[in-house]
């Protein structure tokens, strides 16, 4: 891109930002809500391009860091904790945990990783609901009431932000070339010297950071969440869809994805109110055919 442009692509950055801060001044409620939720997706399709897209694994239990920064910062909050430090919290419990499984995860790859991440999803599910005196079990749990929209409008939409810019961060750094050659051949990339047990271990922490702080502030806007809400079939399938429908491994495919999935999805709530998760599940299923 040469500088006209780059002052062209700037320039239009600096006026959505101005566009989407001053849409909560001008009353316009139900584009808030529906951008709201657009960026909670688009940040979960673009920290599961990380691993799925950089590294070329894919993650089918991404959402399983959302859960559990929901579910973190739920409990917290109904203890007392202010929002930021709940937050923090749930940002340190997915980065651990993403620690933990990272390496039993990774001794598996393709189809057999694949599954092995999707059953973690069922796992932490059922933890959750056995849980309940900590989790309220399959009823869900319920955070202080108040009306956050607006604050968590902002705060969303600031953690996207943050997301876009460690995605660069990580595609331009040394460590992104590393990710790129564990994905192109990670037997190759080993023999040259890539750390690749502890990189992979690295890409999966980084990349729970962002779905964990969007799950925190998801609940706190909320103020209830269930199992189902937060690590359902459809909540961990679509951030993956979005990625790669608009194309993994750039930072354009999540948010062109993460726009059109969100609209389908709109749309099917608004026209066919009944059937909406039957048609919704069509449509995804024609996706993967057509992709």
């Amino acid at each position: 891109m040469n500088r006209r442009g780059k002052k062209l692509f700037y320039l239009v950055v600096l006026l959505l930002c101005a566009v989407l801060a001053a849409l909560p001044w001008v009353g316009f409620s139900y584009g808030i809500v529906w951008i709201f939720l657009l960026a909670v997706y688009f940040t979960l399709a673009l920290s599961y391009d990380i691993v799925g897209g950089y590294m070329g694994y894919m993650n089918l239990g991404h959402s399983t860091f959302f859960g559990l920064g929901a579910y973190t910062t739920a409990i917290l909050l109904n203890q007392g904790f202010n929002l930021f430090a709940a937050l923090f919290a749930a940002l340190l419990l997915a980065a651990v945990f993403a620690a933990v499984i990272s390496y039993p995860l990774f001794r598996l790859r393709g189809a057999y990783f694949a599954l092995a991440t999707f059953g973690l999803i069922s796992l932490v599910e059922v933890l959750t609901t056995n849980f309940r005196d900590l989790t309220g079990g399959s009823g869900g749990i319920s955070t202080p009431p108040g009306n956050h929209m607006v604050p968590s409008y902002y705060l969303v939409l600031a953690v996207a932000g943050g997301t876009m810019l460690l995605s660069q961060l990580v595609a331009r750094s040394k460590f992104g070339l590393a990710l790129f050659s564990i994905r192109e051949d990670e037997e190759v990339a080993k023999a040259f010297g890539v750390p690749t047990t502890l990189y992979k271990g690295l890409a999966l922490v980084i990349s729970s950071a962002p779905a964990s702080l969007v799950g925190g502030i998801y609940v706190w806007n909320m103020t209830y969440i269930s199992p189902h809400s937060v690590f359902g079939l459809e909540i961990a399938l679509s951030p993956i869809i979005m990625a790669m429908l608009g194309g993994t491994g750039i930072m354009i495919g999540p948010l062109v994805g993460a726009v059109f999935i969100t609209l389908v999805q709109e749309f099917l709530w608004t026209k066919v109110p009944y059937f909406h998760l039957a048609m919704y599940g069509t449509v995804l299923v024609l996706i993967g055919l057509y992709m």
